[in-house]
């Protein structure tokens, strides 16, 4: 069957075009149920990563001795795009990219495979940890405080996170909760009193506590026998025989030790309203509806408010459900805005009959539409709304062709069901060809890489969706219904419709008609007029009138405030500091509000972080100088007080304390990762990068607009090299016994681990806090293979370095990079980089032998629109081929498209209004 004896069915059909229009419906209300809610589109993460602790090394060391030896083993695998490693104080982290599309099954295989082959790691480096990296959305966090301990926290935000995993919830991670560890606190000179060291101690607690299997009893019923010995508390763990003493008395741990119950150290804390706080994320895994989640969220915390301690304060907020809520809203709004135009001017120029169904037909065409995107597996999100709103005109103009056509073959005297007929199928063609040239020109985008790529990559898919919806509902649902409609003769039409007609005509005829023939007659003039425009328009463009913005992103309502204090300052000194940018970020709030005359509220929550820093930059760190701020303001389109306007008076509010190394404010921004200014630094040593980083961060800082430089190359503690002297080689002693007696000295040593209910414990044998100064370093024994006891200033020479917290690198190279803020409204990213690029920055780069390059949306920006280029090539050949198919002929298609350059002259203008 032909589509043209397909349309014929459908208008002569009683039925037909009413139960399509019926299954279209019912396919739009079913796929509205099942489709996922979010704020941009899903994009997976193909990538693994390797996590290997060495604990008590140096960047510098974790670098050379982990790092090096695992990058060629994972580079050259098949299908790595990328490998990305970090190196910070006792942990190294590689991240193996792969190609899209990858099988992360095999690639997960591949490299358990390249990491089991390496021998050469360091020996007391723990066991590497190999997983696949998943993406997750943070959906909401929830903030636990109030006057508790520690221990009965967390047992709450274990409750609440249960709670919310055994609803449903994806994932939710607990920031604050600090695991739980047993300290065997033990002083020098009593290990030395009883002739122990702290590896031996350590060697007793994990030989006497543990649990033993001992065979099996066969018999009527077989039954197995296990030796029970493993002490899971601080008290058991005390009752532990360390020794028998010549007397027959046993000593004990608890006689030489305390052993306590207690929390990791270094681990990140946080703060909420100057209280111990414990945060926790809401996470929505790819394919899971954000609004879904919310709600089961928001459900179960009114169910749980009932029975919580009332003096415990429970804060829920950054609610991403509540920005995708308003954002629909917002689109819809304009929508509904657009679609009520769109039916005036309907009702307006056609057939009163005519015009409602042609109206009809757009919430038929855009159910239809929700089937197409269900079955091509999208979702409702801001990218996905953008293109059905935008597409509108198109169901629109496809309709209104078809139902004007048949109404004037009804002028012209045929009847109802010839004219419903010969419109549909003298329309056919131009209409699919029009529909064609549409795909061709959006189904390029598809060709876009990257994360740009896969956001956009919803408008092609949507508008294809429309297209093929519009078509089905033009051709085989509408003429149908206008054989009813036409069926109501000219002679009907009201008087007013009859008056509008006949003075539209006379427009038509008269003045349009006219202007039409100048037009003609002056072709020459009137071709240079349009050429002048254009040329006008690209003028106003490349002269910065018009600004280009790659990604603009909507004002956010949270930000970030960062402090890093210098090398050693204590965690209490910067906890005296996020304490400051608290104070600091409320006044500035006060005075935001009163400088413009408003009231109420301005932030809505805060919630601040030790151990480590809120900066992206920065993620892989963690020490006591990082702290950090988060700050969430009323939404946007309910505050009179600009984002920009609330950072400047924060940071002019903030008062530096003593021990400050760098303070940086952050907006979060929606929309692709990276920022606008991100410089990276590759080769060379770590010196010659920082260098280079301190010198381009001072170039930047001399352009208006840029604020909040810092670079990931950040200095570390300063660093005691030990090195072996000849008399310590002569004792018998090694770079590796050394090595390890000092990090038990001044880290203590890890006894065991054990599990405990869900958590997973360590027992960790160290000195009593307060013995591990630099003067007991000098004062530190070690006990040689002889067994003797030998001062370690008589074994190893002592020099002090500053070395960095941690390095980067990137597919076998080093890497920095320096980052900043911009505020396009005073410089364009554009020309910042292009001076940059032409100015001083390779000659700093020259200078100190390394090379650079623009990453973070500068990147982006770049291969985007290398690939909107070869995209616009292949939708215009497209276009052409499509065009000389319906014309029959090779040049007719250059005169239609020559006039798609002029768009630019539209774009222009409704840009400067």
């Amino acid at each position: 069957m032909s589509p043209a004896d397909l349309v014929r069915l459908f208008v002569r059909h009683r039925n037909a075009s009413n139960l399509l229009m019926v299954i279209m419906l019912v396919m739009g209300v079913v796929s509205l149920s099942r489709m996922n809610t979010q704020f941009f589109p899903d994009f997976g993460i193909d990538m693994v990563a390797i996590s290997i602790a060495w604990p008590g090394a140096g960047a510098d060391d974790v670098e050379a001795n982990i790092v090096t030896a695992i990058e060629p083993e994972v580079r050259y695998l098949n299908n790595v795009d990328k490998v990305t490693s970090f190196a910070v104080e006792g942990v190294a982290t590689i991240l193996v990219e792969f190609n899209a599309g990858s099988d992360m099954q095999a690639a997960r295989s591949d490299v358990d495979s390249a990491v089991a082959q390496i021998t050469t790691l360091p020996e007391d480096s723990e066991k590497p940890k190999i997983s696949r990296v998943a993406r997750y959305d943070t959906i909401s966090r929830i903030a636990l405080s109030g006057p508790f301990s520690e221990a009965a926290l967390k047992a709450i935000a274990k409750r609440i996170r249960e709670g919310l995993l055994a609803r449903g919830v994806d994932r939710v991670l607990m920031f604050g909760a600090r695991d739980e560890e047993i300290w065997v606190d033990v002083a020098p000179h009593t290990l030395r009193r009883v002739d122990l060291t702290l590896e031996e101690v350590a060697g007793r607690i994990r030989l006497r506590s543990r649990d033993l299997p001992s065979g099996n009893i066969e018999g009527l019923v077989e039954k197995q026998i296990r030796s029970l010995g493993l002490e899971t508390t601080a008290t058991g763990l005390g009752n532990l025989e360390i020794r028998a003493l010549p007397n027959g008395e046993k000593l004990r741990l608890r006689d030489i030790a305390e052993v306590r119950e207690a929390f990791e150290a270094e681990a990140p804390e946080g703060r909420f309203d100057r209280n111990r706080a414990i945060e926790l994320h809401v996470k929505r895994a790819v394919g899971a509806d954000a609004l879904d989640i919310s709600l089961t969220v928001e459900t179960y915390l009114a169910e749980l408010r009932q029975t919580l301690p009332p003096t415990l304060k429970l804060e829920y907020y950054d609610v991403q459900a509540g920005l995708i809520r308003e954002r629909i809203a917002i689109l819809l709004k304009n929508g509904l805005g657009g679609l009520a135009l769109v039916l005036i001017i309907l009702f307006i120029f056609l057939n009163l009959r005519v015009a409602i169904w042609v109206a009809a037909g757009i919430p038929v065409a855009l159910m239809a539409t929700m089937g197409v995107m269900l079955l091509s597996g999208q979702s409702i999100n801001m990218v996905s709304l953008f293109a059905l709103i935008m597409t509108l005109g198109i169901i629109v103009d496809d309709a209104i062709v078809v139902g004007e056509h048949s109404a004037s073959c009804r002028r012209h005297g045929m009847n109802a069901l010839e004219a419903a007929e010969r419109g549909a199928l003298r329309m056919l063609a131009p209409v699919v060809a029009s529909s064609m040239t549409t795909i061709a020109a959006f189904l390029p985008l598809i060709l876009i890489s990257g994360i740009i790529g896969t956001i956009l990559a919803a408008i092609p898919l949507v508008t294809v969706s429309v297209l093929i919806a519009s078509l089905f509902e033009c051709f085989l649902v509408l003429p149908g219904h206008l054989r009813g409609a036409l069926a109501v003769g000219r002679e009907h039409e009201s008087r007013a419709r009859i008056w509008f007609n006949h003075h539209f005509d006379r427009f038509r005829i008269g003045p349009y008609r006219r202007a039409l023939e100048t037009a003609v007659s002056w072709r020459y003039l009137t071709l240079s007029g349009t050429i002048a425009a254009l040329i006008i328009s690209l003028g106003i463009i490349f002269s910065g009138r018009v600004g280009f913005q790659f990604f603009p992103s909507p004002e956010g309502d949270i930000v970030f405030g960062n402090v890093v204090m210098l090398p050693g300052m204590p965690r209490e000194q910067t906890e005296v500091m996020v304490r400051e940018l608290e104070r600091a970020a409320y006044a500035a709030a006060e005075q935001a509000q009163d400088a413009i005359g408003s009231s109420g509220n301005l932030i809505e929550s805060t919630f601040g972080k030790l151990g480590v820093s809120q900066a992206p930059v920065y993620r892989s760190l963690s020490g006591n100088k990082y702290g950090g701020l988060y700050v969430e303001l009323v939404p946007a389109d309910h505050r009179k007080v600009r984002m920009s306007q609330f950072i400047k008076a924060w940071r002019a509010n903030i008062k530096t304390q003593p021990g400050v190394e760098r303070i940086n404010l952050n907006e979060r921004r929606a929309g692709p990762p990276g920022k606008e200014i991100d410089i990276r630094l590759r080769g060379g040593s770590t010196k010659d990068l920082k260098a280079a980083a301190v010198e381009i961060k001072d170039l930047l800082s001399r352009f208006p607009g840029v604020s909040d430089l810092e670079d990931d190359l950040p200095v570390g503690k300063q660093e005691i090299i030990l090195e072996l002297t000849p008399r310590g080689r002569a004792l018998g002693f090694s770079t590796d016994s050394v090595g390890r007696q000092v990090r038990a000295a001044f880290q203590g040593t890890i006894a065991k681990r054990f599990p405990r209910g869900d958590e997973e414990v360590t027992v960790r044998v160290q000195y009593k806090s307060g013995t591990t100064t630099t003067q007991d370093l000098l004062n530190l024994y070690l006990r040689g293979p002889s067994g003797t006891e030998t001062p370690l200033s008589e074994v190893v020479s002592m020099r002090e370095k500053v070395g960095f917290a941690r390095i980067k690198r990137k597919n076998g190279q080093r890497e920095v990079a320096i980052t900043g803020e911009l505020n396009e409204k005073k410089i364009e990213m554009g020309k910042l980089l292009t001076a940059l690029k032409d100015g001083d920055l390779p000659v700093i780069a020259r200078k100190h032998g390394v090379q650079f390059s623009f990453a973070g949306r500068a990147e982006e920006q770049a291969r985007t629109m290398a690939d909107i280029k070869l995209g616009a090539i292949v939708g215009m050949a497209a276009i052409f081929v499509i065009l000389a198919w319906v014309f029959s002929s090779y040049t007719r298609p250059f005169v239609v498209m020559a006039v798609i350059p002029f768009g630019v002259v539209g774009a222009v203008i409704g840009h400067l209004l």
